[in-house]
């Protein structure tokens, strides 16, 4: 079969490939990123790129591209194959809005003895991102924190995308696995670098993440999760050397995975639990850690219940027409004064536009069904900044309402649906865990939202579209990183380490896909109000 060069500019990489190879799939080889929320099957036209020589667009292009970026010579780049010599321009990349910081309850559980002048390092493996830091293991204090975007989203935004990869790709597992030990290698060594320490001190590495990130750093079948029942082939926790799990930052450190309680609720959630003590207080509190998947705990007398939504990645931007990453030139927060003027827009570093992130989509609608733009069933009505297009009605946020125009920021009709889709399958989630508790709103003491949709969003927008349950504001508390709080207990207390072993047996799964009100709950949260429909 022919081969061909390809480059990319600006990063000056070149690989050779078949003519079958897509610059999307060149492109991840190299270990570059491309946007591609749906991991390169050609349904969210976010993997734009320009090449020379240009080639003709297809179907998919003319529908994902304006006429401005067609005739411009932009191109999807999972759509073209390198079929001779070709030259890609990369958009330019801007380092994410990455949250570090979060709450902790007071860890009761005594620290580990004998640990005089050792470090260890604590990371919370997400999805879309991954946070390190590095603790004193004899005083628990912090000495240092590193954070970047997980490289496994070049092959795809969320977990569904990354699962489907690993079991259709040749060698696509352990793709994702190398360039996730890569990751926290590097990361290890940029907190040691900051430390001014080497790297015998550390003796300790703890690490929580999803189940199918759990199995992905373990080279783990994850071929169970992407279909039902969603079964993981391991629950437990793991430790061993870091040898063994094939870390090269530090030499003789003994590594911790934390375990996983389901298929869509592993061990960040458990560090979630353990950071705020959700299954220890007398209170009833409800957790929200939001994302592609979205997991919700409910402790009430004594009793933890939880379950996995499956939320889709509306809230962070993905599958939204202009929707992107929290980082600069995203539009954070959205007010509307009224339907014929523009809104006001709050954008992260001042600087101009470029997109909506999760908290400004959760604005957004908030605002249009405010102001009557869209209504409790989610139809969009024309108004004055309200256009029709090839998809359908759009409101216009930024640029002329007339004009297309490539800079022009729209939120449509399809992008409307996608946030009630996540917003129900939240809403309805949450409802089923308090009709297993016989619980009420009035019932909740404290909302506690972990993560960085939850750490930014305005509660008053979640209301008022009823993505939570309708509860006074004062009582939702963001708690941050608190899967990443839950990552240092785990390092620091063999104790705690100890606890999280009950939690995957004392907390309770509730698998939604199968429970008797899910769907007709599911239905009724669709509604883009403060109270669903049977809601007690």
């Amino acid at each position: 079969m022919p081969r061909h060069v390809v480059a990319f500019e600006p990063s000056g990489y070149s690989v050779s490939v078949n003519s079958t190879t897509t610059i999307l799939e060149a492109a991840r080889s190299l270990g570059l990123f491309i946007p591609s929320d749906c991991g390169g099957q050609g349904t969210c036209g976010k993997c734009r790129v320009t090449f020379r020589p240009v080639s003709i667009p297809t179907e998919k292009d003319l529908r994902h591209l304006s006429p401005f970026e067609i005739a411009t010579g932009f191109r999807l780049a999972c759509e073209h194959v390198i079929d001779r010599r070709t030259w890609v321009t990369l958009p330019q990349t801007v380092q994410a809005k990455i949250l570090t910081s979060g709450k902790s309850k007071p860890m009761k559980r005594q620290r580990d003895p004998g640990l005089v002048g050792q470090k260890g390092v604590a990371i919370d493996l997400g999805t879309t991102t991954v946070v390190a830091y590095l603790m004193d293991l004899q005083t628990g204090v912090q000495l240092a924190q590193a954070a970047t975007l997980n490289p496994q989203i070049a092959f795809g935004e969320d977990v569904m995308s990354r699962i489907d990869f690993a079991t259709r790709a040749e060698s696509g597992g352990a793709a994702l696995r190398e360039r996730i030990l890569s990751c926290i290698d590097e990361l290890v060594m940029q907190l040691l670098t900051i430390a001014a320490m080497s790297p015998k001190v550390v003796s300790r590495l703890s690490i929580v993440g999803n189940t199918a990130m759990h199995h992905l750093l373990l080279g783990l079948d994850v071929s169970t999760l992407g279909l039902a029942p969603y079964k993981p082939l391991m629950r437990h926790s793991v430790t061993s050397s870091v040898e063994s799990l094939g870390l090269k930052s530090v030499g003789s450190a003994e590594a911790y995975i934390a375990p996983n309680i389901a298929g869509f609720v592993g061990g960040d959630a458990v560090g979630f639990i353990l950071s705020q003590g959700l299954d220890s207080g007398k209170d009833t509190i409800l957790g929200i850690d939001i994302g592609t998947n979205a997991e919700i705990v409910l402790a009430h007398n004594g009793k933890a219940v939880c379950c996995s939504a499956a939320a889709g990645p509306a809230f962070e931007g993905a599958r939204i027409t202009h929707g992107m990453r929290g980082q600069d030139g995203a539009i954070e927060h959205v007010h509307i004064d009224a339907p014929e003027n523009p809104p006001d827009l709050f954008v992260i570093g001042d600087s101009p536009p470029q997109g909506l992130c999760g908290s400004g989509i959760l604005d957004t609608v908030a605002e249009l069904r405010r102001v009557g733009i869209v209504d409790r069933k989610g139809r969009m009505y024309p108004s004055a900044r309200v256009n029709r297009g090839e998809q359908g009605l759009y409101y216009v946020l930024t640029g002329s309402v007339d004009s297309d125009t490539e800079s022009r920021i729209v939120f449509t009709q399809s992008d409307v649906r996608q946030v009630q889709l996540a917003k129900a399958a939240i809403s309805a989630g949450t409802r089923v865990l308090m009709e297993v508790c016989g619980v009420r709103p009035a019932d909740i003491d404290l909302l506690f939202l972990a993560g960085a949709f939850g750490n930014y969003l305005r509660p008053e927008s979640a209301l008022r579209i009823g993505l939570f349950p309708p509860i006074p504001v004062d009582r939702i508390v963001p708690v941050g990183n608190a899967a990443g709080e839950g990552a240092k207990r785990l390092l620091l207390s063999s104790r705690e380490r100890a606890h999280a072993e009950r939690l995957i047996d004392e907390v309770e799964y509730i698998e939604l896909a199968t429970h008797p009100s899910f769907a007709q709950m599911f239905m009724e949260a669709t509604l883009l109000e403060s109270e669903p429909q049977g809601m007690v």
